[in-house]
């Protein structure tokens, strides 16, 4: 009996994603982002607040969308300091919690790019570093009305350094959504 009645909760709870118009609107999130972990990479550095820009549009199921983010992190010790970049495709499956809230777990992969102040070591001379970023996110959003709607998340970055740079970052934000019409949706499929 719990086998049909677990089928049945994750039917009702993925309706909303399938039953969807894929491209059908577009919402554009603009977000303060901190990050608030200590590893040893804070050991050398301390970390910025920064601004995340996203696009994010209904799917075939769920959500995708593109996501930019930038911050900087300060020298603590006889390293440069640097500034970060990232851009990344996110997917996500929007979860309504009544008519005005809802949750939102999000997966994404990218680039994570790194300028450092000074050229890094005097061999090289390089002064970035590009390197493969994933993520997985949660976020809460409350909407104000049809278009306008605020939103906190927690995120996690895995930057693919050596050492591994694990990042957790909050933020809050602000998002407008509008319907795409049948030109911005032909452009988008």
């Amino acid at each position: 009996m719990s086998r049909p009645l677990t089928i049945l909760v994750l039917l009702a709870v993925a309706a909303p994603c399938v039953a969807q118009d894929p491209f059908s609107s577009l919402e554009i999130r603009v977000q303060a982002t901190q990050n608030v972990n200590q590893n040893i990479l804070h050991d050398h550095w301390h970390s910025g607040r920064g601004m995340k820009a996203s696009l994010i549009t209904p799917f075939y199921f769920g959500d995708w969308g593109i996501s930019l983010g930038v911050h900087r992190f300060d020298a603590r010790s006889d390293v440069p300091g640097f500034g970060a970049l990232w851009i990344s495709s996110d997917w996500g499956v929007k979860l309504p919690l009544g008519y005005r809230f809802a949750l939102t777990p999000m997966i994404g992969i990218g680039n994570y790019r790194m300028s450092f102040d000074t050229a890094v070591t005097t061999f090289s001379g390089e002064s970035s570093e590009s390197d493969f970023v994933s993520s997985a996110s949660l976020q809460a959003s409350l909407r104000i009305n049809r278009k306008w709607f605020l939103f906190g998340q927690a995120e996690y970055l895995r930057v693919q350094t050596r050492p591994l740079m694990q990042l957790w970052f909050v933020s809050a934000g602000i998002g407008y959504q509008m319907e795409t019409g049948r030109l911005l949706k032909a452009i988008l499929e």
